[in-house]
């Protein structure tokens, strides 16, 4: 492998995903040069590449969760902000797992009179940091690597209620309009929740939409409101467009 190959594996890995142009201005080369490098790394296996850069492949395992945290992360804070317009004092929520939906739970920092059940064990703190709120924590399998209750015994909790709207994220979001997870555990979860609320939202960036994850959560089309920082421009006009409200978050 040369030296910049190596290099530009290491700022994937750190970084969750690499530009071109980035990469051209570090190494100093053309972005035709770097194209040609991300394209032979694609082919080996060890880059996917996405409009303007690549990411670490997905394959069948979701990236580390510190690296999730940090790709993005200004569009996710916005995301977070426009979604929690959407929620009303004194309504109740399901927040699911994810670096967005933990965003979302930064953004409720003003609400009151919520009734939160999550099974995001990041998002616990950021929760109750008010003390305006009611949190509920479901039960479950702890998944250690980052901090989310999965399972069936996680699903059971939140057959106990009817939300107002729940809040969930996905690893992937494909042109047809159906959102996908890695972990089965987490799917059960995520599909307890949409049939137990009167409406769901997404939150996911534009990210997801480059990504692959093999278990089917839902179709956009089960939702009412999907929160993101781009326009999903590959996604099939008509799912867009008979599915939920679509709500760009202003950059």
């Amino acid at each position: 492998m040369i030296p910049r190959h190596a290099r530009i594996l290491e700022t994937a890995r750190r970084d969750g995903q690499v530009t071109v142009e980035k990469l051209a201005k570090t190494f100093d080369v053309t972005l035709q040069t770097i194209r040609r490098d991300l394209a032979e790394l694609a082919e080996q296996g060890r880059l996917e590449r996405i409009h303007g850069g690549a990411i670490l492949p997905s394959g069948l395992r979701n990236m580390a969760y510190d690296h999730r945290s940090q790709l993005n992360d200004s569009a996710k804070s916005r995301i977070g902000l426009a979604c929690a317009e959407e929620v009303k004092n004194g309504s109740s929520l399901f927040l699911g797992i994810g670096t967005t939906c933990e965003a979302v739970a930064r953004a409720l920092i003003h609400h009151e009179g919520l009734l939160v059940m999550t099974n995001n064990l990041n998002a616990v703190p950021i929760l109750s940091a008010s003390g305006k709120n009611t949190i509920l924590v479901t039960g479950g399998r702890l998944r250690q690597a980052d901090g989310g209750l999965v399972g069936p015994h996680t699903a059971a909790s939140a057959r106990q209620f009817k939300f107002d709207l729940a809040i969930i994220g996905c690893s992937a979001l494909d042109e047809n309009g159906d959102l996908f997870d890695y972990d089965l555990d987490e799917v059960i979860v995520s599909q307890t929740v949409i049939k137990h609320s009167r409406t769901t939202a997404l939150v996911a960036d534009n990210a997801k939409f480059d990504r692959h994850a093999p278990a089917r959560i839902a179709s956009l089309s089960d939702l009412g409101l999907f929160c993101t920082d781009k326009a999903p421009h590959q996604l099939l006009p008509d799912v867009v467009g008979t599915g939920p409200n679509l709500m760009i978050a202003p950059a």
